[in-house]
């Protein structure tokens, strides 16, 4: 989680210094993390990942049934799967849970 925070940090300062575009630091910021499961999204910030997968630099898998949408570094999309995975699992879960 601090990591995450350091990334994230290190990353506004870039932008703030003029290094990275608002754009770029959030292509830069799924790169980092890898995988980032998307449940809400901007308009254009959708528009500025969908362009960078468009580019090549991250992937992006549809929303399917309970597995929910993500964007990822290309590298790792063994990750992907399996976060995917584990976020339908626990859609599964909750939603047993309330109907038992």
């Amino acid at each position: 989680m601090a990591n995450e925070q350091n990334n994230r940090e290190r990353i506004i300062d870039q932008i703030e210094r003029g290094l990275l575009t608002t754009a770029q630091g959030n292509v830069q910021m799924v790169r980092n993390e890898r995988v980032r499961v998307v449940t809400k999204l901007s308009k254009d910030v959708r528009k500025v990942l969908n362009q960078a997968v468009k580019d090549g630099e991250l992937g992006h898998m549809k929303k399917e049934g309970r597995k929910p949408e993500v964007y990822f570094h290309p590298t790792f999309k063994y990750l992907a799967n399996e976060k995917r995975g584990q976020a339908e699992n626990k859609t599964i879960r909750v939603v047993n849970s309330v109907c038992i």
